[in-house]
């Protein structure tokens, strides 16, 4: 009950019903602007608790599992969809679930929040450091299977330079320079907005992914059921990692939305031009048609009874 009352998820599922209704979206540029603040902030505590906390063996932990499981990720989906499609679409799909969904995240620390359940920002840097390897993994599975020569550099590069990822890196290194009463000032951009804006960021989001169902018509149950299961079995693995580390019950949590959700800004942006053969239906349609609301509604609370079981 208290998920189902969880405003951000209200918001949420009454900008899927208004999407289906109207049959239309709210400006993208709408959604871009609010999810570059959500960005913003979210890197600026990372960085700030980073520099509080210091470089901790919880800190490395929490950051090597998550590099880790976004290299394991992409090489259990391919052993899984080698045979069901073709190396384009695999690479960019196992791509696509090995790396994160910040706004995932961002309503998972909302939900924290209001469940009381503490948890360290420096988790932040656990989202900056996964974007990446995800996207090594599908232009070396995309390389591999071709055979061929590419300028791999350069699609990195463009990587590394698509806006979000910009601020989140620009973000946390500003959050970690900063200092003393600076650091208390910046309190009202990062944490009195931030929930307002989610809220009516998530909202623009549901009627965006009120359009993306649409396209999952004739994709067939093998992918829905991959795009259900496999943010079950990459929480899973993350919380017998978190147990075995000692993760605290809300890092836990943070790590399994983590490793249970999958890209729809990152990666697809660089699949477009890496892997331009790959159908941006299934590996957009997927990731935001079904693991995100799938993991907005359902999965964040799941993940959270689960640490809490487990690990308190």
């Amino acid at each position: 009950m208290e998920a189902i009352l969880n405003p951000a998820i209200i918001l949420f599922i009454t900008g899927i019903i208004i999407g289906r209704i109207f049959n239309d979206t709210l400006p993208s540029a709408l959604s871009k602007y609010l999810g570059y603040y959500l960005l913003l902030s979210l890197g600026l505590k990372g960085g700030i608790s980073l520099q509080q906390n210091g470089f901790t063996s919880e800190v490395v932990n929490a950051i090597s599992l998550g590099i880790f499981f976004a290299l394991l990720i992409p090489i259990l989906s391919y052993l899984y969809l080698k045979n069901k499609l073709n190396i384009d679409d695999v690479a960019a799909l196992s791509g696509t679930y090995g790396s994160v969904s910040a706004i995932t995240f961002v309503t998972a620390i909302s939900y924290l929040s209001a469940s009381s359940q503490a948890y360290d920002d420096y988790m932040s840097a656990v989202l900056v450091v996964m974007e990446f390897p995800a996207i090594f993994m599908a232009l070396f599975l995309i390389t591999r299977k071709r055979n061929v020569e590419q300028n791999n550099f350069e699609t990195i590069k463009t990587a590394f330079l698509e806006v979000p990822n910009i601020l989140l890196i620009s973000s946390l290194i500003i959050g970690f320079s900063i200092r003393g009463i600076i650091s208390e000032n910046v309190e009202f951009f990062t944490d009195t907005l931030f929930e307002y804006v989610l809220y009516l960021f998530l909202f623009v989001m549901g009627t965006r992914v009120a359009k993306r169902l649409k396209e999952l018509k004739g994709k067939g149950k093998t992918l829905i059921l991959f795009a259900l299961i496999t943010p079950l079995i990459g929480s899973v693995l993350a919380l017998f990692a978190s147990n075995y580390f000692a993760l605290s019950i809300g890092n836990s949590t943070l790590l399994m939305v983590l490793t249970a959700s999958a890209s729809y800004i990152a990666v697809p942006a660089v699949v477009k031009d890496a892997i331009p053969n790959a159908n941006p239906a299934i590996y957009l349609g997927l990731s935001l048609g079904v693991t995100f609301p799938f993991n907005i509604i359902i999965g964040i609370p799941v993940y959270h009874e689960l640490a809490k079981y487990f690990i308190g």
